[in-house]
């Protein structure tokens, strides 16, 4: 019996101490993402308590109001919140908080859909996977946490398979076509699918007389889509570069809201005058925007330098394109996808053509927090952008060198006014 006891007493020992642990650690996990009891003010509706915490994280951590433009975005607080005054429903509240982020003019800061908590949710959890350490993992549960119902994961992977992600094409004999919609993450069946498709194309056409890469419409994901795989297959053993990239932080609380601190962490460092000074003068647009300068040296403490990588020549040169290149762009392009766009500007890989990119091609992940309330993730922008270029709007977007406007594009090659200009080119070329 006494025996018993003493089994009995350990194992309850054991299991207290199991549960003690457990809750030391649920605990110090919720610490770092603790709320503010104010936020949950019965004083006022959760609507609106949800929006005075995104206003406030806004305030706080926000990192594009000077570039942009939107200061008084802030200055329009107490205006924008009498529009929640009357709300019944989430919905009506998502809807509404977006029309309003919509002021900031950064399609980086908005609450997200179920489709994009998908996809975001989705990525972090592969790259965790591919790359222990690198992601944020506890901030990841915490926005994360709630599993998405096995019927919405079906519904997307089926929507997904439905439309092509790469399309490839001949526009003529000599003129080869590719189409990315979106920069999808290496890793997935979806990339290696792509990944397959673009080796076969890309070796059947390497001898053709022009290449189009069309990225119209494409709102970004994964830059390694294009850095690590297309540009370096492309360009074959040829040298390439980058354009050097400053990523300034208003603040190092902000971190425990970046997914990708982890992996990021070695590489920022406080901000010294010396760093103010080197900007100063190896950034020309800032050298003839002293109010620019003066609000970085105010109000900016943290920096990510990026010198860029070059070509390591992974692929050789099986795949290396010896034609023309031409880039299409509108609008659309955005975030990865103006990575791509920057760095085809960059290295004078050739001709672009189309609109005036969607921009914001600089920086990493947005930094996420979840309003207490309803639940939502607010998603944005907590870096600011700086290239080494002679203006501030082409630091941010890319110019293309013929524009051709939205109301001649199509989806379709044959009565595209891109693709039509890319053939009277090259009928020029064959006619010299």
């Amino acid at each position: 019996m006494r025996k018993l006891v003493k089994i009995l007493a350990v194992l309850f020992a054991i299991i207290v101490g199991i549960s003690l642990s457990f809750l030391l650690r649920s605990k110090k996990i919720h610490f770092d993402y603790e709320i503010n009891p104010k936020y949950y003010s019965e004083d006022q509706s959760p609507f609106e308590n949800d929006f005075d915490y995104a206003f406030d994280t806004l305030e706080k951590y926000y990192a594009l109001f000077d570039r942009n433009g939107t200061y008084e975005f802030l200055e329009n607080r107490d205006e924008y919140k009498k529009e929640l005054k009357n709300l019944r429903t989430d919905k009506e509240f998502f809807d509404k908080m977006n029309k309003i982020l919509g002021d900031l003019d950064d399609d980086h800061t908005n609450l997200l859909d179920i489709e994009e908590v998908y996809d975001m949710k989705d990525t972090f959890v592969l790259s965790n996977k591919e790359e222990k350490g690198e992601v944020n993992v506890d901030l990841i549960n915490y926005l994360f946490g709630a599993k998405i119902s096995s019927l919405i994961d079906k519904i997307f992977r089926q929507a997904r398979a439905a439309t092509k992600n790469l399309i490839t094409q001949d526009i003529n004999k000599d003129i080869a076509y590719l189409k990315i919609r979106a920069m999808i993450d290496p890793g997935t069946p979806d990339f290696e699918e792509d990944l397959e498709l673009l080796k076969t194309y890309l070796k059947k056409s390497k001898n053709k007389k022009a290449l189009i890469i069309d990225l119209r419409g494409n709102g970004g994901g994964n830059a390694a889509y294009t850095c690590d795989y297309l540009y370096p297959m492309i360009l074959g053993t040829k040298d390439f570069k980058e354009t050097h990239e400053y990523i300034l932080f208003r603040t190092d609380e902000v971190f425990k809201y970046d997914p990708q601190y982890p992996e990021l962490k070695s590489l920022i460092s406080k901000i010294r005058e010396s760093d103010f000074k080197y900007m100063e003068e190896n950034i020309p647009f800032l050298k003839k925007d002293k109010k620019m300068m003066d609000n970085i040296r105010k109000n900016y403490t943290h920096i990510i330098y990026d010198a860029g990588y070059e070509n390591a020549g992974d692929f050789g040169d099986e795949y290396k394109f010896n034609g023309n290149l031409y880039l299409l762009v509108d609008r659309g392009v955005y975030s990865s996808a103006q990575n791509a766009a920057h760095f085809f500007r960059d290295n004078n890989l050739g001709t672009i053509i189309g609109e005036k990119t969607g921009g914001d091609g600089i920086g990493t992940s947005p930094a996420m927090v979840k309003l207490p309330n309803t639940k939502y993730i607010l998603r944005f922008s907590h870096e600011l952008g700086l290239r080494e270029t002679e203006s501030m709007e082409e630091s941010t977007y890319t110019i293309p060198d013929i524009e051709i406007p939205q109301k001649d594009q199509s989806e379709i090659p044959s009565n595209d006014g891109c693709v039509k200009k890319v053939i009277e080119l090259e009928g020029k070329n064959a006619a010299k």
